[in-house]
């Protein structure tokens, strides 16, 4: 089996001899546990910082360690993303619940803030440390000092780090499939089944490599007439705003664009509008991105060129990230879980009510 496809599970039991090795959570599961997690935000404890002092103690082994086994890094990066907060609050909350510290990342998307991080927290000797990678190579390393320094290491968005204690990934693919297959869909019946597509991408990651293929090829399986004519890596809009410019520029009839992130599709969209399309060039663009920010949704709600988005519980998230965490140091199971993803279009309006009231708290 390809370990970045881990084997997915129905139930949370299992007839087989011992524990499971992952757990797959319904969309009912989780969005049942964010609604609990929302009503429970007034309660959840502060955040410590990144350079605390407080003695260290072994927590090797099961069992409840102490000390600054009791901390646990959260290493994702993108702390200007709009999943950020609800995923941080989350993390909070579990935390609380199963008595442990939370040390959030200040990173802001750089990759040397975030190796200083991860440096001071493995000096500090927490109990886990769990990170997306900006750069997998760069991180490799920071995992065996962690293992030497007896710190457990998880996996964030992706299972492409080697030699991993455990992970929170998600189920890209069959969110590439739902929102490829919806723009599909939308291009056959808008578009008469043809469409130049512009990608913005971040394929180094395994993420953003499983998002933007698997939902060009659902894509194309649909609406065969749709034909990628550009690509760019770019995630934030600061990024895909100026990418998108240079794409509307070789390629002015370009009327589907593919954003690896929502955080992207802001700048895709400005870009869009800085041309002064006609009202039918405005009606026939479709934008789409994955993640489910709520800016994207409201976006998606008013009707305008961003149609859809593979959106993703970030509360509950945030929650399993910190259970995977803690199980790891205490030798419990699942250490390893899969989300899947929910479409969010303009005719999914609970689902979008559900995601936007959790999203704002």
């Amino acid at each position: 089996m390809d370990r970045n496809q881990p084997q997915q599970r129905h139930s949370a039991h299992s007839g087989g001899q011992g524990e499971p090795p992952s757990r797959s959570l319904s969309r009912r599961t989780f969005l049942g546990r964010a609604g609990a997690a929302g009503a429970a935000l007034a309660v959840a404890g502060p955040v410590l910082a990144a350079c605390g002092t407080t003695k260290s103690s072994g927590g090797s082994g099961s069992g409840k360690p102490s000390g600054n086994r009791l901390k646990i890094g959260f290493s994702q990066p993108d702390t200007s993303a709009s999943i950020w907060a609800p995923l941080m609050a989350g993390a909070k909350l579990e935390c609380k619940a199963r008595g442990y510290e939370l040390l959030e990342s200040h990173a802001n998307s750089q990759l040397d803030a975030q190796l200083s991080e991860i440096q001071t927290w493995i000096a500090e000797g927490v109990g886990a440390i769990i990170a997306l990678p900006l750069d997998n190579n760069a991180i490799v390393p920071l995992i065996k000092q962690a293992h030497k320094a007896g710190i457990k290491f998880l996996d964030y968005s992706d299972n492409a780090l080697p030699g991993v204690d455990g992970w929170v990934i998600f189920d890209n693919l069959q969110g590439a499939k739902l929102v490829g297959d919806y723009a599909g869909q939308w291009v056959n019946k808008n578009l008469g089944g043809t469409a130049q597509v512009g990608l913005l991408t971040h394929q180094i990651q395994l993420t953003g490599k499983q998002r933007i293929d698997g939902c060009v090829s659902a894509l194309q399986s649909v609406a065969p007439g749709a034909k990628v004519v550009a690509q760019h890596e770019g995630v934030l809009s600061p990024d895909t705003f100026p990418a998108f410019q240079s794409m509307l520029q070789a390629h002015p009839d370009i009327d589907v664009a593919i954003c690896i992130a929502d955080e992207g599709c802001d700048g895709v969209l400005r870009a869009f509008e800085a041309t002064h399309p006609s009202a039918q060039r405005t009606k026939d663009m479709f934008i789409c991105g994955f993640d489910g920010s709520g800016p994207t949704i409201q976006a998606i709600e008013s009707g305008g060129p961003i149609r859809a988005t593979g959106a993703l519980d970030a509360i509950s998230i945030g929650r399993a990230s910190i259970e995977a965490s803690v199980n790891c140091i205490e030798g419990k199971q699942p250490k390893k879980i899969n989300f899947p993803y929910v479409l969010s279009d303009i005719s999914t309006t609970a689902a979008n009510a559900k995601l936007l009231k959790d999203l704002n708290g």
